[in-house]
């Protein structure tokens, strides 16, 4: 009893943490990447601490095929996979942690990859490009939930992401993993 009391204290002591943003691992390649998390500050503290490493998310068959459709990831402890629903269809994902997380991902309205709706069967979110011709900026925004923003650090250079995460926490981290991950797909050359 007295060892839950400790960790439940720890738990509410804790700085709470935010994913701030995404990189490719290499600057001429896109099937690795790095996902961070900015710490909060803590109310002693003066400056704000430095960002982490949070997760990383990568394409499953590296160097073995030219594959798009499978990717494993780790973010926060959780792994999982991203996988096309069909391996001919680019319009349904499907994204698993080995826990029994799962966030189904398909587009709005056919044959528009720049609107999707994202699902975990009991939370919905619409992801948006802001650009039906550029794919640099996405952004959610639910009048119950929150926003969510991505957009490239620099102007039509897809390597590099910040995301402002204000969305609550009925949002699971597999869902905004989901909602990274259609950003950096759909925004990013295949090679």
């Amino acid at each position: 009893m007295r060892i839950c009391l400790f960790f439940v204290l720890l738990s509410c002591s804790l700085p709470a943490q935010t994913i701030s943003g995404i990189s490719s691992r290499w600057s001429d390649s896109f099937v690795e990447w790095e996902i961070y998390m900015q710490p909060e500050k803590a109310r002693d503290e003066e400056e704000a601490p430095q960002e982490e490493v949070f997760g990383e998310m990568k394409l499953r068959w590296l160097n073995v095929r030219d594959d798009w459709s499978e990717w494993d990831f780790e973010m926060g402890g959780q792994r999982g996979t991203i996988k096309r629903r069909w391996k001919d269809d680019p319009s349904q994902w499907e994204l698993r942690t080995y826990e029994g997380d799962v966030v189904t991902m398909r587009i709005a309205w056919a044959g528009d990859f720049t609107e999707w709706r994202v699902t975990d069967n009991s939370v919905t979110l619409t992801l948006k490009s802001r650009w039906t011709n550029q794919f640099d900026e996405w952004l959610v925004q639910d009048s119950n939930r929150g926003q969510f923003y991505m957009y490239t650090m620099r102007r039509m250079d897809p390597r590099d992401w910040t995301i402002e995460d204000d969305l609550d926490e009925t949002v699971s981290y597999p869902m905004r993993l989901a909602l990274i991950f259609l950003t950096v797909y759909q925004s990013t050359p295949k090679q």
